[in-house]
């Protein structure tokens, strides 16, 4: 990865890092941005889990929400707390 685009990878940050653990080690990155980065791929994964289990994903790959919250630790950020979605009732 030569440059990476900050506004994307803190709007999608899937389009841009292949794997929540490439956040963790991003140079290019301030402690700061890879904590926003990582809280909204973990609210980007928890949304998914929420779609797919109402029936709107047909999921095809397993969620990244241990990854994401692999990454956070190592970063020492707050994920949300794990009683799961903040969308969900």
């Amino acid at each position: 990865m030569d440059v990476v685009d900050k506004d994307k990878a803190q709007t999608n940050p899937s389009s841009v890092f292949d794997k929540p653990a490439d956040v963790v080690v991003a140079k290019e990155l301030s402690a700061k941005e890879k904590t926003k980065v990582l809280q909204e791929w973990e609210l980007d994964a928890r949304l998914l889990e929420v779609a797919t289990e109402e029936g709107m994903n047909k999921k095809t790959k397993p969620s990244v929400l241990p990854e994401v919250k692999a990454a956070q630790r190592k970063l020492g950020a707050e994920p949300i707390a794990s009683d799961g979605s903040p969308t969900k009732f």
